[in-house]
């Protein structure tokens, strides 16, 4: 037969039980809030080198269209040697500052989806510690029961 302190006990095992159970749970749900931020901030970079790769090129076919001009301007045969090189190295740089930012977006967005796989991996650990930290407890108050009950008895 249970004693009133040995009832308290087992109430508070349980509680502490479910105490644990909701820490790791409310642990995996900010995990994994952070795991979805994190992928968003990866798609926003993304998109966000996309838009830029896109202003760069605009603004290189607006430097083209200038340089030409202004070539035209002067007098220099737009189809002369030194106009086609301008204009090729005018292209060829907003090409490559095009490339590198689409490049850096990508980056920035692979390690961002690093962190969330890293929050994910995180949340589950923390789901499980609060499973194990539930059971230790209710071991733990099974265990001081069953010397309580040992002591009570007299043996």
């Amino acid at each position: 037969m249970c004693t009133g302190v040995e009832i308290v006990m087992l109430g508070g095992a349980l509680l502490g039980a479910g105490a644990a159970v909701h820490q790791g749970q409310t642990q995996k749900n900010y995990n994994n809030y952070l795991a979805a931020q994190a992928e968003a901030d990866a798609r926003a970079e993304q998109s966000a080198a996309r838009v830029e790769a896109e202003r760069i090129r605009k603004a290189g076919k607006q430097q083209k269209s200038e340089a030409i001009a202004a070539l035209a301007a002067s007098g220099v045969d737009v189809t002369s040697g030194t106009a086609l090189k301008i204009d090729q190295e005018i292209g060829r740089a907003s090409s490559e500052d095009a490339f590198l930012t689409l490049a850096g977006g990508r980056d920035r967005a692979a390690r961002l989806n690093a962190d969330a796989q890293g929050s994910r991996m995180a949340a589950s650990r923390a789901q499980t510690a609060g499973y194990l930290n539930a059971a230790n407890t209710l071991l733990i108050a099974g265990t001081n029961s069953g010397k309580g009950w040992k002591k009570a008895g007299g043996r």
